[in-house]
C-alpha cells in the first residue's frame, strides 16, 4: 500500500472515530491545551512572574485556543455533516428566540411559494403534462393552413380517403388514429338521452396505451364486418349517469336504435375526444354510412422518436397536395400542412393566460424574497457584534456565511411547507375558476411529485436569493467597528442602508409591474363586456337536438319534426317565442366558398352560413338594418332567399344595394343532402352578430331557411318570460311529446354560454392578476414601512440632537419622508420602464386597450405612490414626535 493511500485510510478512520466519539475527543483536546498552558505558566512563574501575569503571558504565547479547536475539529470530523447539524440547531434556537421575525418571514415566503406552487401545478397538469397516454409528448395533429391568411389555424378534419392516405403513405408516425363526433341517442325506460359519442378506428386504445379499468377495450374482432356491436364507456359517464354501477358491464344498451353491449369502462383519466361512449368503426374507401354523413375525422399521429415536427410537416404537405387533386373543394389554392401538439387543440386560449399568471406569481415571489432579505439585513445589522466576536474568536468568514445560509434555508423550508399547505387549500378554488371547456378532459390538477419537487427547488432558490446577499454583506464588515460602536449604542447605523434601499427599489418596481399588468387586464375585461354582440342574450334557453340519422336525413323529415315542436313550444306558458338554427350563438355557422352574381373577383370568397327558422332574428333580438326578415312562407316553401349581415355588405358589396342580389353557397351543393343550384336572393340585412369570438372581427355571414336542406344538426332557441334555466324540463317534455326518440343535448341559457365561452378566460386571468397584484402591493408596503421604520429607529439619537438644536417636528417629518421616498421614486421609474418593455407579454390578451394605455399607467402609478406615501408617513410621524431628552438618552 502506498504512503498516500495509507495516509488517506488513516485520515478516514480518524474522521470516523471523531464522528463517533466527537465530544470525548474534544474534551481530551481541551484538557491537553490546558495542560500546555499550565506548564507554560509555570515556566514564567519560575522566571519571576506572578501567577496572574504568567497565566496571561502563557495564553498570549500559546495563541488562539478556540481556533486550534476549530482546526482540529475540521481535521477529525465530517464538517459538512456535523457543522451543518450544529448550525441547524443554532439557527432553530435563534429563530425560536426571535419568533416575531421568524413568523413574518415564514408567512411572507409561504404566501409567495404557495402562489407559485398553485399556479405551477395548473401549468404542469394543463400545459406541460396533461395527457396520461403513451408518448403523449410526441402526439400531434395536422391541419391544412391557407398560406394566404396571416393568422394561424386551418382545417383539422379529414375525409375518409384523406385519413387512409395519411395513414398508409407516411413515414413519420409510429402510430395513427382517427375519430369523429357522432351524437348517440340512448333509449331507456324513461325516454331518450343524448350522449357524446365517438367512432374510433382500429388500434385506437392500443395507440393511447391505457387498458380498461373494468372489462376490456375493443379487440380487432370488434371492428370486423358482422361482429356483435359493442362499445366502451368513459369513467366520468359511468360515475355520473350510472352511479359507478359495475353490474352494467356486459349489458346491452340501445344506442341509436341499435343494441350494443358494454364491454369496458375506461380509467378516470381517459377522456379522448370528450366522448361519453366509444364505438368501433373501420374506414374503407368504398364504404357508405357514417363517414359520408359526418365526413370529417380528427386525425392524431405519434411522431417517431427521431422525427421532428418540420420533417412531418414536409412529408404530410406532399401527401396533402396529392389529396387536393381528389378533394379540390377542401383545399385552398395555396396551402401547407402545419403539425401541432395535441394539447394545442384544447388549451390554446388558456396557454398565454397561464404563462402570464405564472410570470406574475414569479414577480410576487421575488417581492416576498425582497421583504425577507430586508428583514434579514436589518437583523444581520443588529447581530454585527455577534459576528465580530465570532470572528475575533476564530470563526472564519465562510462559517458565518454558512450559518446565515442555514438560517435562510430553515426559513425557506418552513415557508415552502406553509406554501404547499396554502396551495393545497387554494387549488380547489383555483380549479373552480378555470374555464373548464378549455382544459383537456384528461387533466387532473393536483399537487403531484413534479410539482412538489419544483416547490423544493424554489425554496432552496429563494433561500439563496434572500439569504446570500445579507450573509455576504455581514461577513465583509470591518470587525473593529462593531466593537468600537458598542459603547455608543448606535451599532450598524446606516451601513446597510444602500443595500436595503436597493431591495426596496426592486420591490416597488416589481409591484408596479404587477399592478400595471392587472390594470391592463381589468381594462381589457371591461372593454370585452362592452363589445357589441349584436343580439340580446337574456331570457334565452338553448339546446342541441341530435336527430336520429335514419329518420331525419332530408329537409322534409327535419321540417316534419321541427314545425310541430316549434308550434308546441310557442304555445307553452312562459315561452315568448322559439326558433331553430343550425348553429348556436355566440359562434357562427359553417364556412362555405361563395360567389355573388354579377361580380368577379381574383381571390376566393368565403362566408359563414346558417339555416334558421323565420323567427330566429326576433328570438335573439337581432336588429334588421335593411330589407326584410324571412317570412313564414319563405321557410315553409323552402324559398331560396337569404339574409346577410352588415359585414357581408361592407366586404363584398360596399357600393351596391345588396337587396335583390344573388349569392351562391358552394358547400351546400356537395353536402350530404345536397342543394342543386344553390343560389339565394338577398332579401334583408341585419346587424353584425359576433360569430368568431370577441377578439376577432365579425366575419361575413349568410342566413337561409332551414327547410332548404336537412344537412345540419338543429339547435333550439327559446325566448322566455321567466328564468330560462327553469324551462329545461318543460322543453324536454315537449321534445319527447313530439318524438320520444329525440333527446335534448347541451341545454343551457344563452347568457351562461356566452359568459363561459367569451368571458371566462379573460375573467380568469384578470382575477388572478388582480389578486396577486394586491398581495404584491401589500408586501411592498410592508417592505417600505419596515425599512423606513428600522432606519428611523436607528437615527433616534441623531433626531434627538437635531431637535435639541432647534429642528421642528415638520423638519424631521420631511427628512424621513424624503429619505423613504427616494428609493420608491426610483422603483416607480424602473417599474414603469419594465412594464413598457414587458407589455408585449400580455399584449396578445388585450382587447380594446393598448399595452401603453395612459389611464391605466397613471392610475396604477398613483395608487402605488399613495400606498408608499402612507408607508413612509407612519414612521415619519412617529419620528417627528420624538422627545429630544428621551432620544439623547437612547441606549
Amino acid at each position: 500500500m502506498s504512503s498516500r493511500r495509507e495516509f488517506r485510510l488513516r485520515a478516514f478512520v480518524a474522521t470516523l472515530r471523531g464522528l463517533l466519539h466527537g465530544q470525548h475527543r474534544d474534551d481530551e483536546f481541551g484538557e491537553e491545551i490546558q495542560e500546555h498552558l499550565r506548564l507554560l505558566a509555570d515556566r514564567f512563574v519560575a522566571q519571576g512572574m506572578s501567577r496572574k501575569e504568567a497565566a496571561g503571558a502563557a495564553r498570549r504565547q500559546f495563541g488562539n485556543t478556540t481556533l486550534l479547536q476549530e482546526d482540529r475539529r475540521a481535521l477529525k470530523t465530517l464538517p459538512s455533516i456535523e457543522a451543518l447539524w450544529h448550525d441547524l440547531r443554532y439557527a432553530l434556537r435563534l429563530l425560536w428566540k426571535d419568533r416575531g421575525f421568524a413568523v413574518v418571514s415564514i408567512a411572507t415566503l409561504g404566501l409567495g411559494i404557495g402562489a407559485v406552487t398553485a399556479i405551477f401545478s395548473v401549468v404542469n397538469n394543463v400545459l406541460l403534462a396533461p395527457f396520461p397516454y403513451k408518448g403523449a409528448d410526441r402526439m400531434v395533429f395536422p391541419r391544412i393552413h391557407n398560406t394566404q391568411q396571416s393568422e394561424g389555424g386551418g382545417r383539422q378534419g379529414y375525409r375518409v380517403t384523406e385519413v387512409l392516405e395519411f395513414t398508409e403513405h407516411n413515414h413519420v408516425f409510429d402510430g395513427i388514429t382517427a375519430a369523429f363526433g357522432d351524437p348517440v341517442l340512448y333509449k331507456h325506460g324513461d325516454g331518450t338521452e343524448a350522449l357524446a359519442g365517438a367512432r374510433v378506428t382500429p388500434g385506437t386504445f392500443e395507440f393511447f396505451g391505457l387498458p380498461a379499468l373494468h372489462g376490456r377495450v375493443m379487440q380487432p374482432g370488434d371492428y370486423e364486418p358482422g361482429a356483435p356491436p359493442v362499445f366502451v364507456m368513459r369513467h366520468k359517464t359511468w360515475m355520473e349517469r350510472f352511479n359507478g354501477d359495475p353490474s352494467i358491464l356486459g349489458k346491452a344498451f340501445v344506442l341509436n336504435d341499435t343494441p350494443r353491449t358494454l364491454v369496458g369502462i375506461m380509467p378516470p383519466r381517459f377522456g379522448w375526444y370528450g366522448a361519453d361512449v366509444f364505438v368501433p368503426h373501420t374506414l374503407t374507401r368504398d364504404a357508405k354510412g357514417p363517414a359520408d354523413s359526418q365526413p370529417y375525422w380528427f386525425l392524431v399521429g405519434r411522431l417517431k422518436p427521431a422525427v421532428s415536427v418540420q420533417q412531418a410537416e414536409a412529408e404530410l404537405t406532399v401527401i396533402a397536395h396529392r389529396l387536393a387533386k381528389i378533394h379540390p373543394q377542401d383545399y385552398p389554392p395555396h396551402f401547407t400542412v402545419q403539425v401541432r401538439k395535441l394539447g394545442d387543440s384544447v388549451v390554446g386560449r388558456l396557454e398565454a393566460t397561464l404563462y402570464t399568471v405564472l410570470a406574475a406569481v414569479g414577480l410576487l415571489l421575488l417581492i416576498a424574497c425582497g421583504n425577507v432579505a430586508n428583514l434579514m439585513l436589518a437583523r444581520a445589522t443588529a447581530r454585527e457584534k455577534e459576528f465580530a466576536l465570532r470572528a475575533v474568536l476564530g470563526a472564519r468568514r465562510t462559517r458565518i456565511v454558512r450559518l446565515l445560509i442555514v438560517e435562510s434555508l430553515v426559513l425557506a423550508i418552513a415557508g415552502a411547507a406553509l406554501g404547499i399547505f396554502l396551495a393545497w387549500g387554494g387549488l380547489k378554488s383555483l380549479v373552480a375558476a378555470i374555464p373548464q371547456d378549455v382544459i383537456p378532459a384528461e387533466s387532473v390538477i393536483e399537487l403531484n411529485a413534479p410539482v412538489l419537487t419544483a416547490t423544493l427547488c424554489i425554496a432552496v432558490l429563494t433561500a439563496l436569493v434572500f439569504g446570500l446577499v445579507p450573509a455576504l454583506q455581514s461577513s465583509r464588515r470591518d470587525l473593529n467597528d462593531p466593537l468600537r460602536d458598542s459603547g455608543k449604542g448606535v451599532s450598524g447605523g446606516f451601513r446597510g442602508r444602500r443595500l436595503r434601499d436597493a431591495v426596496v427599489v426592486m420591490e416597488v418596481a416589481l409591484s408596479l409591474t404587477l399592478l400595471i399588468g392587472a390594470g391592463l387586464l381589468m381594462r381589457s375585461f371591461v372593454a370585452l363586456r362592452e363589445v357589441h354582440l349584436g343580439l340580446r342574450a337574456d331570457h334565452v334557453f338553448q339546446a342541441v337536438l341530435p336527430l336520429p340519422a335514419d329518420r331525419y336525413n332530408t329537409a322534409e323529415q327535419v321540417t316534419g319534426f321541427l314545425r310541430p315542436l316549434l308550434a308546441r313550444l310557442k304555445a307553452f306558458p312562459g315561452v315568448v317565442n322559439a326558433a331553430a338554427s343550425s348553429a348556436m350563438p355566440p359562434y357562427g355557422g359553417a364556412e362555405s366558398k361563395m360567389e355573388i352574381a354579377g361580380t368577379t373577383q381574383d381571390e376566393e370568397w368565403q362566408t359563414l352560413f346558417q339555416q334558421v327558422s323565420e323567427e330566429y332574428f326576433q328570438v335573439l333580438r337581432i336588429e334588421l338594418k335593411q330589407g326584410r326578415p324571412f317570412s313564414e312562407g319563405d321557410v315553409d316553401d323552402a324559398r331560396k332567399v337569404a339574409v346577410v349581415n352588415e359585414r357581408f355588405v361592407r366586404k363584398y358589396l360596399p357600393t351596391d344595394n345588396p337587396i335583390g342580389r344573388r349569392v351562391r353557397l358552394a358547400t351546400l351543393e356537395t353536402a350530404a343532402d345536397p342543394v342543386h343550384d344553390a343560389w339565394f336572393e338577398i332579401v334583408g340585412v341585419v346587424d353584425d352578430v359576433t360569430n368568431r369570438g370577441l377578439q376577432v372581427p365579425t366575419e361575413p355571414e349568410v342566413w337561409i331557411p332551414y327547410t332548404i336542406t336537412g344537412y345540419a344538426v338543429p339547435a333550439l332557441m327559446v325566448r322566455t318570460s321567466q328564468a330560462p334555466g327553469t324551462m329545461m324540463n318543460a322543453v324536454r317534455r315537449e321534445v319527447w311529446a313530439t318524438d320520444p326518440g329525440v333527446a335534448l343535448a347541451y341545454p343551457s341559457t344563452l347568457e351562461d354560454r356566452i359568459s363561459e365561452q367569451l368571458y371566462a378566460g379573460p375573467r380568469f386571468g384578470f382575477l388572478l392578476m388582480t389578486i396577486f397584484a394586491c398581495i404584491g402591493l401589500i408586501l411592498m408596503t410592508v417592505g417600505v414601512y419596515s425599512v423606513l421604520a428600522y432606519s428611523t429607529s436607528q437615527k433616534t439619537h441623531e433626531i434627538g440632537i437635531r431637535m435639541a438644536l432647534g429642528a421642528k417636528g415638520t423638519d424631521v417629518l420631511g427628512m424621513v419622508v424624503r429619505t423613504g421616498f427616494r428609493p420608491v421614486a426610483l422603483g416607480i421609474a424602473i417599474g414603469m420602464t419594465m412594464s413598457l418593455l414587458l407589455g408585449r407579454t400580455i399584449g396578445t390578451q388585450l382587447v380594446g386597450v393598448t399595452m401603453y394605455d395612459p389611464p391605466t399607467l397613471a392610475a396604477t402609478t398613483l395608487l402605488l405612490t399613495i400606498t408608499a406615501a402612507i408607508a413612509c408617513w407612519i414612521p415619519a410621524r412617529r419620528a417627528a414626535r420624538v422627545d429630544p431628552m428621551v432620544a439623547l438618552r437612547y441606549e
